[in-house]
């Protein structure tokens, strides 16, 4: 960052504005790309041991008969269907003494021998190992061990980092061209008053006029300028007529005449003044934008920035570390990872408040039931507080990330503002022709109704920050992302008795498509 602003300030402000842009988008680009490359990796190696697991349990059933009664030929018979599996490229039954009793390979493989353990998988520099147990009346009387090399998985990883390349390289030019289109919007008044400026510091022609392009706050500059200038017309106007007056009366008005031509040479000298403050205006507002920019790129890097890292470090502890942890352990590790993910999604949901209904995430099928069930889960509600879901809710059509929104948003203020010994939350809802009618009801302290459209608009909080941790922003979320999809938020609720708050859900996108 150093180094780019320096070369920054010696461009003009078109290609000033066209660099911030592309670094931005080329930064997300990127940045996006390498999370999919990296979630990819943990997918291929997660489904390519899901498929071997798979396989090694089959072999272990069909080879029970084999090493019970010890007949080789058909234990390397269920071993030789495993060439129907290119990937896999050695196949080994042991015994109950832990002796090999029989093996598959794939013609010139390079198999890498681990150590034989009852049950696990390991991951070598090209190679998965999977061990499964041979289990005839609840007793291990054999093992088999299965080992694929990860040609499959380079490939598809492979494949991947092209069409992100391809990708990336795509939508920078098309970031180009439509950055050095729209950059004219904020370059083309300023560059037009500064050649206007110019105009009139060189020739003294106070007849000129900046065109106005808007009504921001460039746009009160230009007027301001044009006030300005048609002042000085006026006083110059004023000193040429009194300037012929003098020719037919010049001894007589000697003295007026030379004062007049003073005033006019601090007019002249003021102008250059304001000249030099409004190029120093102007390079003010450049800086302000590119700082504003470069604030909220940086503002949301450094709150991903520990998400990401904690999310990375948990990927290498359960790779490194897979064998030293039991089920619960690679459960607890995996659950680490999931949520950081999800934080991660919604940091960026909150840091994009302003373009919900512009910025269209793919929309996916949800189990409203699986969803909300992850949800509480993430809230950890406390032990006095019950979270009921009344009935079996439908699966919906949506962007995930926006459903985590509302769901999250509602639930956890009903838990923080809970003040019952005995906190009860409900969620339920009313089917319709067209559209779902949800409500998250709570049996807590109740809101006024004069508070009602309050506590919908953003930053708006009804109890004092220092009292109760919240950004203020949870409702408007929710209400935001409902109307988005043309719905709509309301509450009701008692002093005292609780509040229920709804939201409607049309079954088709068409309304929030529009």
């Amino acid at each position: 960052m150093k180094l780019v602003i320096p070369k920054l300030r010696n461009m003009t402000i078109r290609h000033k504005l066209t660099s911030i842009t592309m670094l931005i988008c080329i930064g997300a680009l990127f940045l996006t790309g390498s999370m999919f490359i990296a979630w990819e990796w943990t997918s291929l190696r997660r489904n390519l041991l899901l498929d071997l697991s798979t396989q090694a349990e089959m072999i272990a059933d069909n080879c029970k008969a084999a090493v019970a009664f010890e007949d080789v030929k058909d234990a390397e018979e269920a071993l030789r269907s495993l060439h129907v599996e290119p990937s896999i490229v050695f196949g080994c039954v042991y015994n109950g003494e832990d002796r090999v009793f029989a093996t598959y390979s794939r013609d010139s493989a390079d198999i890498h021998f681990a150590v034989l353990q009852k049950s696990g998988y390991s991951f070598g520099d090209n190679a998965l190992t999977v061990f499964r147990p041979i289990i005839l009346d609840e007793e291990t009387i054999g093992t088999v061990c299965l080992q694929s090399d990860l040609a499959p998985v380079h490939r598809v990883l492979a494949r991947s980092v092209g069409i992100i390349i391809a990708v990336l390289l795509i939508t920078s030019l098309l970031a180009y061209l439509v950055s050095s289109k729209l950059q004219r919007i904020i370059s083309g008044p300023i560059l037009s008053l500064a050649k206007i400026a110019k105009v009139i510091s060189e020739q003294k022609d106070y007849t000129v006029r900046v065109p106005e392009h808007s009504t921001d706050e460039v746009g009160v500059l230009i007027n301001a300028f044009n006030l300005m200038l048609g002042q000085i017309q006026q006083r110059d106007l004023i000193l040429v007529d009194t300037n012929e007056q003098l020719e037919l009366r010049v001894q007589e008005r000697t003295a007026e005449l030379t004062r007049e031509v003073t005033e006019r040479k601090q007019a002249e000298e003021a102008l250059e003044v304001l000249n030099e403050e409004l190029e120093a205006t102007v390079e003010k507002l450049t800086l302000s934008n590119r700082e504003l920019r470069d604030f909220a790129h940086i503002t949301a890097h450094d709150l991903k920035a520990p998400l990401r890292a904690i999310g990375t470090l948990a990927g290498w502890i359960s790779t490194d570390y897979a064998d030293k942890f039991d089920e619960q352990g690679r459960e607890q590790v995996r659950l680490l990872v999931g949520r950081a993910e999800r934080m991660s999604d919604l940091i960026d949901s909150i840091l994009q408040y302003s373009e919900v209904g512009r910025i269209v995430n793919d929309s996916e099928q949800i189990n409203l039931n699986t969803l909300i069930a992850e949800i509480i889960g993430q809230i950890s509600p406390p032990e006095n507080i019950e979270i009921i879901i009344k009935r079996e809710l439908p699966t919906v059509t949506y962007e995930k990330v926006r459903m985590i929104q509302v769901f999250q948003n509602l639930l956890s203020n009903a838990v923080k503002y809970m003040d019952k010994p005995q906190g009860r939350i409900e969620v339920d809802y009313i089917e319709e022709d067209d559209s779902w009618t949800f409500s998250v009801a709570d049996n807590g302290p109740g809101i006024e109704q004069k508070h009602f459209e309050k506590v919908y608009q953003i930053f708006q909080t009804l109890k004092p920050r220092d009292e109760i941790e919240s950004t203020g922003i949870g409702l408007a979320v929710v209400k935001k992302i409902t109307e988005v999809y043309g719905g709509k938020t309301w509450v009701e609720s008692k002093p005292g008795k609780g509040s229920t708050f709804f939201f409607t859900l049309p079954k088709s996108r068409k309304n929030s498509e529009e």
